[in-house]
């Protein structure tokens, strides 16, 4: 059971995650694309990635039966997300600082919706 296969698995859930972040920041600050409706936007913005995560860390737990390794799982997976999320403001003129703060928060996220989805997985068993 090594943190190694949990960051794996956070890894590629991040990656999705990163894509994600990705398409959404060219959606959301494009000056072209500003007739997309804002609320439905930052909806699925923020509804999108809390899923992910804790389908992260209910995966992991499956696979690892351990609330750590989903946790882990699900930090690598924010950390990932919100540093691309991060990169990606910074690419439209925001401060740099925005991908410190994307990982930091990606990771906080990540970590705490990973365990959630352990609980998740650990009570359906």
């Amino acid at each position: 059971m090594s943190p190694m296969r949990a960051m794996t698995a956070g890894v590629r859930a991040g990656a999705v995650l990163a894509a994600f972040a990705i398409v959404f920041a060219i959606l959301g600050l494009t000056p072209s694309l500003s007739w997309i409706p804002e609320i439905p936007l930052l909806a699925i913005a923020g509804v999108v990635p809390i899923a992910l995560l804790t389908v992260t860390g209910y995966r992991a737990w499956k696979s690892f039966r351990r609330t750590l390794m989903a946790a882990i799982a699900g930090a690598t997976a924010g950390g990932i997300g919100g540093c691309a999320g991060g990169v990606a403001y910074v690419v439209y003129g925001k401060p740099a600082l925005n991908v410190v703060v994307g990982t930091i928060f990606g990771m906080s996220a990540g970590l705490a919706l990973g365990a959630f989805g352990a609980v998740i997985a650990a009570r359906r068993t």
